[in-house]
């Protein structure tokens, strides 16, 4: 029972949250050799300081505490207490309250309102992405409570009016009476709406409709925008160069591949609703959602167009390809601030992200 006194608030997760445990050595692309800097929170880089012996040598040794402190990586740009088992040896040798937050918390992701927390699991973990691409039951959340953490003051009225938009959306992706490529070009001409009434100061109560006009696509310029971002993988703009030539020369087989393995389809939904879970909200702190939108719309015209070159190297494309794929350009897009500020800015300021055109990415190509 709850302490009396205590303040609680909600905790809110996709059902699908309860699924998630890391696997540890089974982890055929572990985070822990990812190449992403690791910072050491200051409660446990204390801990660390105070560990005796030659580990607590090794530890002090391998944390560099200039600006903010993070493990050194080594010339892989993997953990230097990832050992050759692929197991940490922080965990093996003090145990996981050891861990510092990040290695305790990833891939998990929080947004914290006035009452509630929402959460997740995110698509760079190799364990997160199978649970989430292979989900087939309709999207769902549940609740459990905890305790009351202070967030700054938002405007209320528009949390409560993105968060019924949100619910709208999710439901409309679930819609199979619709193509799903149908279902994102309404969703982005909803969102586009939404977008305008928050600009004018108008709440308006809007609905869904179907949307059958649009330009041309201008994909490659999307992934020729991609190519200028920074990059975690140095083989990452080469292996997009690839995709988008490779693409350019197929076109013509991308509708047998859509109709291949209806599977896919189910893929590049759950990762739109992901997408939509994950950044509609924060709407409320900056009052943007289109480019949220934008973001998930790309995604998904991006990662089709790489599932379709994997397809074609091998004449098949496993679930198992679908979650490295979408995990990699995760790490890549999502990972990176930088990136996702870069798409945010270009959303509005740049002719290939205007609306019209990306509405165009999914034109009649029907899955």
């Amino acid at each position: 029972m709850p302490m009396r006194g205590m303040i609680y608030m909600k905790l809110r997760f996709p059902e699908y949250y309860k699924q998630f445990k890391c696997i540890a050595n089974n982890c055929k692309d572990s985070c822990c050799s990812a190449g992403w800097e690791i910072d050491i929170d200051k409660k446990t880089l204390e801990l660390y300081k105070k560990v005796p012996g030659e580990f607590g040598e090794k530890l002090n040794k391998n944390i560099d505490t200039n600006s903010i402190p993070h493990f050194s990586l080594d010339k892989n740009g993997k953990c230097p207490f990832f050992n050759k088992e692929k197991l940490c040896e922080i965990y093996l040798t003090l145990g996981k309250e050891s861990l510092c937050n990040i290695c305790t918390e990833h891939p998990r992701f929080y947004e914290y309102f006035e009452d509630v927390i929402e959460g997740g699991i995110g698509l760079c973990c190799e364990e997160a992405t199978r649970i989430i691409l292979s989900e087939t039951s309709q999207f769902s959340t549940y609740e459990i409570e905890t305790k009351l953490v202070e967030n700054d003051n938002y405007n209320v009225k528009l949390y409560k009016y993105l968060y019924t938009a949100r619910q709208k959306i999710i439901s409309y992706l679930e819609n199979e009476s619709l193509s799903l490529y149908s279902r994102i070009r309404d969703i982005l001409w909803f969102s586009h709406t939404i977008q305008q009434n928050i600009d004018n100061n108008l709440l308006d109560d809007e609905n869904i409709f179907e949307v059958n006009s649009y330009t041309n696509p201008d994909i490659k310029s999307i992934f020729e925008f991609l190519f200028t971002l920074e990059h975690n993988n140095p083989n990452w703009i080469t292996y997009l160069k690839k995709c988008i030539n490779t693409y350019s020369l197929n076109k013509n087989k991308l509708d047998k591949f859509e109709t291949t393995d209806p599977k896919i389809s189910n893929y590049l939904k759950n990762i739109a609703i992901y997408f939509i879970w994950r950044y509609f909200l924060k709407g409320t702190f900056d009052e943007d959602v289109l480019s949220k939108v934008k973001l998930m719309v790309v995604s998904i015209a991006i990662l089709k167009i790489l599932f379709f070159c994997k397809y074609l190297e091998n004449q098949s494309i496993s679930l198992e390809d679908c979650i490295y794929i979408a995990k990699k350009y995760s790490e890549e897009i999502e990972y990176s601030e930088d990136n996702l500020y870069s798409l945010a800015d270009a959303s509005y300021n740049l002719e290939i992200f205007d609306t019209e055109n990306l509405l165009g990415l999914f034109n009649g190509q029907e899955q």
